[in-house]
């Protein structure tokens, strides 16, 4: 066991233990989930603009996603979750360029 750290759940190399850390520090970061319509202009720009910033997953809407977001209340597309390191989170629609600034410019 030379070279094994006991952890919560076991024994762990080093180098394992550096991976779960670094893991673990991956999900704490921002991350967003972008719901996008193809050949939106608005949307490829926040996707790009966002990704230097944050883990981004990108989904096509499909027409339920767009009537679940009209009752919501959006008028147009992107639609932006950003899920914040500290459990919260912020929703928005269309290009928001002051959104994203602080998100970017942090």
């Amino acid at each position: 066991m030379s070279g094994m750290k006991r952890v919560s759940y076991g024994y762990v190399s080093h180098t394992e233990q550096a991976i779960i850390e670094e893991l673990t520090k991956e999900e704490r970061r921002t991350q967003a989930i972008v719901y996008v319509k193809p050949g939106c202009q608005k949307c490829q720009h926040t996707v790009a603009k966002l990704s230097k910033a944050m883990r981004v997953q990108t989904i096509t809407a499909d027409e339920r996603d767009i009537e679940r977001f009209r009752k919501r209340g959006y008028q147009s597309f992107p639609v932006v979750t950003v899920y914040k390191a500290n459990g919260t989170h912020e929703t928005w629609c269309d290009l928001r360029v002051d959104k994203i600034k602080q998100y970017t410019e942090e």
